[in-house]
């Protein structure tokens, strides 16, 4: 393995999981686990792979022990540093990568720490260089949600899009905004048509939230101290400024207030170092030649958006949906995913004592499986009991669980510390940590939880 030094890498693993139902009580969405190990493991396993030896973390600081210890047992040589901010305060990515920034000292590598993909990461990394670009992105291609039905009450949020135009030929990502800033036609900029010859534009790909970026970007929003969220603002702001000319640096003289503006204008930190200029204009391939229309695009602002075909498994564990799609394709693609067979489907400190378990199945530390039970398609955490006569079908079992003898279980969720009594019978339904569900409970869509007067909507 190769130490990166070109790159340095943060994997932000602060979020809330607002678009998780809040049922799921203390459990960070980072660690919500996703076949045997948690949802951050992959991240890291990912940035491990292309080698990068070491890694920045950005978590909750109420949220900092239980990571570390979640990530104790995962097998990791990636070395990383959980850095913590404040959980009171409703940070935006832009806030967490500002409060870092003192520690970027090369371009950086931005992860989201929700996201599990078997993609090389390099193919990203080398578009970036092959363009010497300011900005690169990635986006998966994967067409249409492929779930049906959900445990929880029915919910018909739709989930949100974007609009992306990404140049065929050279793969440069010319428009990016959110489909619903438009309520009917979507007017593109005469500009983008009259210098790329061949637009593609996409509203259904997923953002998988991976961003490689030239450090003046991070000393632009700190200098401009205007934004929040990277994918919100700072990324759209960025592409748009493409097709726009930087100020004369004759306007930039003087102390007005104004000038001080044009000071932190983002052309003021997107120069050319050296020969840069020089060498992509004499290169055989470069897409800021204008052939026979000759407008004005900008060269020193140049993003890419790398879009793997739809073969390539990318998902972002920040919804239920897709929370339980991860868990229910997570065996199917694990070679992919790691380079190597998953070995310890049961934990070596597990008791399994049943032989009606499936190998699509998960059994972590210190649980115990009863005979004439019937587990297939489902993931059980640590320190679970599983009594005898128990059938569990697609379901998500988390840490010290309890099901009691002859419950049938489909397409369920149960959180931490759960009770099921006796001979309950549920199907897509929700029990909350802690919960105690009563015996001979039977439910379809139910979410059986504490709740409160600010709970999310599921979806």
């Amino acid at each position: 393995m190769h130490k990166i030094l070109e790159f340095q890498a943060v994997v932000l693993a602060a979020g809330k999981g607002s678009r998780l139902p809040d049922v799921g009580g203390s459990v960070s969405k980072c660690l919500l686990p996703v076949g045997p190990y948690p949802v951050l493991w992959y991240s890291l396993n990912m940035l491990e792979k292309v080698g990068f030896q070491e890694t920045m973390i950005v978590v909750l600081d109420e949220d900092k022990s239980n990571i570390l210890n979640g990530l104790e047992n995962c097998p990791l040589k990636i070395k990383y540093e959980l850095i913590d901010i404040p959980s009171e305060e409703d940070w935006g990515t832009a806030n967490s990568l500002k409060y870092i920034s003192n520690r970027v000292t090369t371009d950086l590598v931005v992860v989201s720490g929700d996201l599990i993909t078997n993609i090389n990461l390099n193919e990203v990394l080398n578009l970036y260089r092959k363009h010497d670009a300011a900005l690169t992105t990635l986006f998966f291609n994967n067409g249409p949600e492929e779930w049906q039905k959900l445990p929880g009450l029915p919910n018909k949020t739709k989930p949100d899009r974007d609009l992306v135009c990404v140049d065929e030929e050279t793969q440069r990502l010319v428009f990016l905004a959110s489909a619903s800033d438009f309520e009917g036609n979507v007017s593109i900029p005469k500009l983008l048509v009259k210098k790329f010859e061949s637009i593609n534009m996409y509203s259904r790909l997923l953002d998988a939230h991976v961003y490689v970026m030239k450090k003046w970007i991070i000393n632009y929003f700190i200098d401009a101290d205007r934004f929040t969220s990277i994918k919100g603002e700072l990324i759209p702001l960025i592409v748009k400024k493409q097709l726009s000319k930087p100020k004369n640096p004759a306007e930039k003289k003087g102390t007005s207030e104004k000038n001080v503006e044009l000071f932190k204008d983002i052309f003021y930190y997107a120069v050319d170092q050296g020969y840069e200029s020089k060498i992509r204009q004499m290169s055989a391939y470069n897409d800021h030649k204008l052939g026979s229309k000759p407008v004005y695009c900008n060269d020193t602002l140049r993003c890419y958006a790398h879009i793997p075909d739809k073969n390539t498994f990318g998902i972002r564990v920040n919804t239920l949906p897709s929370f339980c799609l991860s868990n229910k394709k997570i065996i199917s693609q694990w070679e992919n995913l790691t380079g190597s067979p998953l070995t310890d489907r049961l934990h070596p400190n597990s008791e399994v004592k049943t032989k009606q378990i499936d190998e699509t199945c998960t059994v972590g530390e210190k649980s115990v499986v009863n005979e004439k039970t019937s587990i297939k398609n489902t993931f059980i955490a640590a320190n679970c009991t599983i009594e005898n006569k128990v059938r569990l079908t697609n379901c998500i079992i988390m840490n010290n669980v309890t099901i009691k003898e002859g419950c049938v279980l489909q397409d369920c969720i149960v959180y931490t510390g759960a009770t099921l009594e006796g001979n309950c019978s549920l199907q897509y339904s929700i029990v909350g940590p802690h919960h105690l569900v009563s015996a001979s409970t039977t439910g379809v869509h139910q979410l059986y939880a504490e709740t409160t007067d600010n709970m999310i909507t599921l979806g």
